[in-house]
């Protein structure tokens, strides 16, 4: 073998490898990016977390598809946040948002909501959804089905005996959750719900940070999980608010979001430009 040929071999393996590699890493990102926002009721539960290979060849010609014609997607926005409510900043976030005049979508923690039995009230009776995140914030893929369903039911009878309202969508903490999740909160009558754009405002961060993050990770629409309890979060909202409402977005429900959007849009958002 002469050096020529021996070169064109390990050029060959190399471009080989390279195309493994890669092919490997889009079989990947289509996995992740079919993961629903909201899980619709038509889909299996066990193909949320594990997606049957014709899903992701699918996922990947859509990846071409919108490579080469990016899809249009109504620019609305849900900011949801988990957990509480809490005695000092749940009033606050409250205030702030009346004040942005934004609605919001809360997800809380059913033992809270009874222990706070006036701001949950104050909560029921605004423009805003109420959600469901269980009744203790346990880590749902570590418990069986029967603790995991009534997780989920007592959650949901706190909610409705704190703040009046039927929650009609449940949100797993730390978004730890499997297909007996799935079946519980439908089992329900709750459907699971995520997010697209997370900048971990649960951890001890500033302000700047969680505006940089919800920013540059911007997408049409935009389903977006903050925290209640972070003070950080509170104040980063006004500059949120005016990025997004500047680049032609709405604020709405989560409800709401799922009225005037097919769940195929809302599954499958574009990213588009928000500046900060």
């Amino acid at each position: 073998m002469t050096w020529r040929t021996a070169a064109i071999a390990i050029a060959s393996i190399a471009l080989l490898l390279v195309l493994v590699i890669g092919l490997r890493r889009w079989v990947n990102h289509a996995r992740l990016e079919l993961t629903p926002v909201i899980v619709p009721a038509v889909m299996k539960s066990s193909d949320v977390l594990d997606p049957p290979a014709p899903a992701i060849a699918r996922r990947m010609a859509d990846d071409v598809r919108d490579a080469l014609h990016t899809p249009q997607r109504p620019r609305l926005i849900a900011l949801t946040f988990d957990d509480g409510p809490y005695p000092v900043t749940t009033p606050a976030l409250l205030r702030q948002l009346r004040r942005l005049n934004v609605p919001a979508t809360f997800f809380l923690i059913g033992r809270d909501a009874r222990e706070q039995p006036a701001i949950s009230q104050a909560l029921g009776v605004g423009p805003d959804d109420i959600g469901n995140h269980t009744f203790t914030h346990p880590e749902m893929a570590t418990i069986d089905a029967p603790a995991q369903s009534l997780e989920i039911a007592d959650g949901a009878l706190a909610l409705q005996r704190a703040t009046g309202r039927t929650p009609l969508y449940f949100r797993p903490p730390h978004g730890n959750f499997n297909a007996l999740t799935i079946d519980a909160a439908r089992g329900n009558n709750e459907t699971v719900a995520l997010w697209d754009i997370d900048p971990g405002d649960w951890r001890h961060i500033n302000a700047a940070s969680i505006i940089d993050n919800v920013t540059t990770h911007a997408r049409a629409p935009a389903v977006i999980l903050l925290h209640n309890g972070s003070t950080a979060t509170i104040d980063a909202l006004p500059a949120i608010v005016r990025a997004y409402r500047a680049a032609g977005f709405e604020f709405v429900t989560l409800s709401e979001l799922a009225r005037r959007v097919p769940l195929e849009q809302i599954n499958t958002p574009v990213a588009v430009e928000v500046r900060s």
